[in-house]
This record gives C-alpha cells, sequence and structure tokens, in this order.
C-alpha cells in the first residue's frame, strides 16, 4: 500500500468535485488530501505562488512526519516544488512538472488553462525542463480556478473550444491541463477531438499515478540535487520548526 498526499496550496477548500480523483486512485494507493490554512485563495500568479509556497513546505514537512510515503503538489504552476524537495527526504510531485513532460511524450503540445495571463509562466516552467520548443501554445478559457466548477457545463465548453483550436491551429498532438481545477475535463474533451489529439493530460490524476509507481520502485527524493538548506533560525509555519530541528545538528 503507497501512502500519497496531496497537498492543495490553497485555502478554498471545497473549490473542485473530487470525484474523478477518487474513482481514479490506483488500486493499493491510499490518498488523503489538504489544503493550506494560510495562503492565497487561488494560485493564477506569480504572487499567488510566492504566498502558496511557504503553506506547501509545511504541508510537505507535517506529511513526512506523518509518514506519508510522497506528496503531490496539485497545483500546474509547481508553488513552492523545489523548495519542498529541500525540506523532505520523501518523494515530492510537481503537477506542472510531471503534467508538461506527459504531454511532450507526443511531440507538440498545448497547455489550455483557465487565464491567458498564465501564457508567461507555463513558457517558462516548459523552458525550464527542456520542453519549450514543443510547447507550442497556451490558451486560457477565460474563467478563473475559483469558477470552473460553478458553472462546470459552461467551463467544460469553453475547454473544449480552446484544446479544438489547440489541435487545429497550433497544431498540438497533446493537451494538458493548465489548472488542477479541471479535474475530470479530460473525457468530454477526448470524446469532442477524438483522432486529432493523441492525448489528454489530466495533470492530478497523472501525478498521482506517478507517485504511487515511483513510491513502489523506491524512488525518493534525490538530496544531492535538493540538499537541506544550510542552519539559520526560522520563523513562521509550525512544521518549520521540525525542519530547524533537523538542521540544528547539521555542521556549519
Amino acid at each position: 500500500m503507497t501512502n500519497i498526499r496531496i497537498i492543495t496550496p490553497i485555502i478554498s477548500a471545497g473549490f473542485r468535485d473530487d470525484a474523478p480523483l477518487a474513482a481514479a486512485v490506483p488500486e493499493g494507493c491510499h490518498v488523503t488530501s489538504v489544503f493550506l490554512e494560510n495562503g492565497p485563495a487561488s494560485v493564477e500568479s506569480a504572487i499567488d505562488e510566492v504566498l502558496a509556497a511557504p503553506g506547501v513546505v509545511d504541508a510537505a514537512l507535517t506529511a513526512q512526519a506523518d509518514g506519508v510515503d510522497a506528496v503531490v503538489v496539485d497545483c500546474m504552476l509547481d508553488p513552492g516544488l523545489d523548495a519542498a524537495r529541500e525540506a523532505v527526504d520523501i518523494l515530492v510531485i510537481g503537477c506542472g512538472e510531471a503534467g508538461l513532460k506527459a504531454a511532450a511524450e507526443m511531440g507538440k503540445f498545448s497547455v489550455v488553462t483557465v487565464l491567458d495571463r498564465q501564457a508567461r509562466a507555463f513558457h517558462e516552467l516548459a523552458a525550464r525542463h527542456g520542453l519549450a520548443d514543443q510547447l507550442v501554445s497556451v490558451r486560457g478559457i477565460g474563467v478563473t480556478v475559483l469558477d470552473l466548477e460553478r458553472n462546470r457545463a459552461a467551463s467544460i465548453a469553453a475547454t473544449i473550444r480552446e484544446c479544438r483550436l489547440a489541435a487545429h491551429e497550433d497544431g498540438a498532438r497533446a493537451i494538458v491541463f493548465g489548472c488542477t481545477g479541471m479535474l475530470g475535463f479530460a473525457d468530454a474533451v477526448v470524446d469532442a477531438l477524438g483522432d486529432h489529439i493523441d492525448r489528454v493530460v489530466d495533470p492530478l490524476l497523472h501525478a498521482v499515478r506517478i507517485a504511487h509507481d515511483a513510491v513502489i520502485a523506491g524512488e525518493k527524493t534525490d538530496k544531492a540535487l535538493y540538499p537541506r538548506p544550510d542552519r539559520k533560525d526560522f520563523r513562521g509555519f509550525s512544521a518549520w520548526a521540525a525542519l530547524s530541528d533537523q538542521l540544528k545538528g547539521k555542521p556549519e
């Protein structure tokens, strides 16, 4: 049995229907979920990422103390991902990193997300992972994260519209949703686009499967690549005290 914790880096508990996730959890995988106590209502900008990151690290430290095998950062912008990997030994999977890489396996791909303003962030994320030449477009559907579920039918229709344009006008062979709030939209997109698209990546579902398989394979965070920070005092989030205590024994 693998024990995976999903860290949703916002304070808006209940913002989406998680039934598609419950139905797709791999056999032998136990999933728990947490939201932030402090942070943004949603993550749609660089400022939101900064505000979410401390809570992501705090939640990752708590997950490790709870004996969790791996955590998934439930946001396509991967707020606090590298920081969490520095803080813990357990595996930390980012939906953005995992989702973009999965879409890129098909060749040219597009990100279909909530708002056009996120285009810069996704182009930067793709470049960071060596995928810049394969990302052909970032398309927003004009619906905020917190509005996705309020009119789900309209949100899915707008997603299908932009996915169709990504395939027909931009030449994308794969689509990855640029927001984990689009959970469960993939089936409708696949039905609408048919052979015009090779893969539609629902990033949260994909990240949970990746985490489950990686834990079974014995993978953990590479601490040579993500070493713990140098010793210093911390003030703020409660679980950071555990990291501070760990660093007290680290040589200067």
